[in-house]
């Protein structure tokens, strides 16, 4: 029932970047509260009805707001949006490659789009950097009408999971600090069951808290987004190279 929920309330991006980063977030704290519930078709009614009253959702808001937030930071620190990089004619794309993307974007957006030569990039870095961008949004936009776009939507997701979990990095280490403290107490002063049957409950339960902070300590960094985003972006550049639906179809 729980999954019929999600699959009619959320979308593929929404679960995957928004509220995942932020029940990963909530799991150390969260996992020593659960072995000690006893009732667990109680704790599944609980379950439903915040799917029903959207508290996911509420924080998946909350999650992408987070992330966003980040984002003008890392583009600077990153030299710019990889997807603009690549269509720079200083960027790290080929000549040959770059003019043949430049004139393939034109011809499927179409005038008055006119993506800038060379010398004008270097005259007006920023201008051109603004006409890349628009490149860029009519990729994305044509990218959801192509055959085979899972691609694109799956890089797309998992570099927005990347993004909204540094976003949330702060307040996961100190979710996770606050959870491996309940279950170390609870190992050791914990309640009932007592002695060796509480610590075979808890033992797992510091383990899994102790991965969830390393995680979150080495795992999620700016690099590790920024990792995500250059295969997003050459991703979605790639499409330039595919055929319109309208020539697939004719």
């Amino acid at each position: 029932m729980e999954q019929a929920l999600i699959a009619r309330a959320f979308s593929p991006y929404t679960w995957r970047a928004r509220i995942r980063p932020v029940l990963i977030a909530a799991l150390p704290p969260t996992l020593p509260v659960v072995v000690l519930v006893p009732d667990w078709s109680a704790a599944r009614r609980v379950w439903v009805l915040v799917m029903v009253c959207g508290l996911p959702l509420l924080l998946g808001q909350f999650s992408r707001s987070r992330g966003r937030r980040l984002e003008p930071a890392l583009f600077e620190r990153w030299g710019g949006k990889p997807s603009v990089q690549l269509l720079r004619w200083r960027g790290p794309t080929g000549t040959a490659h770059l003019a043949y993307l430049h004139a393939r974007i034109e011809q499927i957006a179409g005038p008055p789009l006119r993506l800038p030569s060379a010398a004008e990039e270097r005259s007006d870095p920023e201008g051109a950097d603004a006409v890349y961008e628009v490149a860029g949004t009519v990729l994305r936009t044509r990218a959801r009408a192509l055959p085979g776009s899972e691609l694109v939507a799956e890089e797309n997701r998992e570099y927005g999971f990347r993004r909204n979990a540094l976003g949330l990095r702060p307040l996961a280490l100190g979710a996770g600090a606050v959870g491996l403290l309940g279950a170390v107490l609870y190992a050791v002063v914990g309640w009932p069951p007592a002695g060796s049957a509480r610590a075979v409950v808890s033992v797992p339960v510091v383990l899994a808290d102790l991965a969830l902070m390393l995680f979150w300590l080495r795992t999620v960094r700016p690099a590790w987004v920024e990792e995500a985003a250059w295969t997003y972006a050459r991703r979605l550049i790639e499409t330039a190279g595919l055929p319109d639906l309208e020539s697939r179809t004719s």
